[in-house]
């Protein structure tokens, strides 16, 4: 709780501080929402989803390079043989804060991008594996964060964002395909 109360500190003043420099200096201040869900139903009674909602603040100091904070909250949902195989659930937030490279202007209509950045895995899990086993009920871990994307510009200020992102649980680049999800969204330009 104390790490999530920092980073909303850390946020407020961040957002202040990139609006004044933004003003100052010239640069665009990008405000993004991000939502996927995906469920797949395997037989009667087993089946997995998972729901990610995500956001991020970002300063783009040029025409295709920024630093963005982003947060995102996944939940994981296994049911396998009704419940008596796996019944787990997992709580996943991600703080992190990313360099965002651009490979197109912002003037262009269509702007695909890449990601590279740092954060913080916070897990709470729940549930059972198979002959009663528990996955570890917390978890609070140094993450890395990889992904791409593209932003489709509606107008000069709004645009479709559409993101593939991992964090790579224990930074380590081998765990990529762990924590891979799909998000759409939006992106608001001040």
């Amino acid at each position: 709780m104390k790490f999530l109360t920092g980073l909303t500190i850390q946020l407020a003043i961040g957002v202040v501080g990139l609006g004044a420099f933004s003003s100052a200096h010239a640069g665009v201040v990008e405000l993004s929402t991000g939502f996927s869900y995906s469920r797949s139903n395997y037989a009667a009674g087993s089946y997995t989803w998972n729901r990610r909602i995500g956001g991020s603040v970002a300063y783009h100091f040029s025409a295709t390079s920024g630093i963005e904070w982003a947060f995102q909250m996944i939940v994981d949902r296994t049911v396998i043989a009704n419940g008596t195989l796996q019944d787990t659930t997992f709580n996943d937030r991600v703080y992190s804060l990313n360099w965002v490279q651009s490979f197109l202007p912002r003037e262009s209509v269509f702007q695909p991008y890449v990601k590279i950045g740092i954060g913080q895995l916070n897990r709470d899990a729940e549930g059972t594996y198979s002959g009663g086993v528990s996955p570890p009920a917390r978890l609070d871990a140094l993450t890395g964060v990889v992904g791409m994307g593209f932003r489709l510009y509606l107008t000069k200020t709004f645009a479709i964002r559409g993101e593939a992102t991992t964090y790579l649980q224990g930074a380590e680049l081998r765990t990529w395909q762990d924590n891979l999800g799909f998000t759409l969204g939006t992106s608001f330009y001040l």
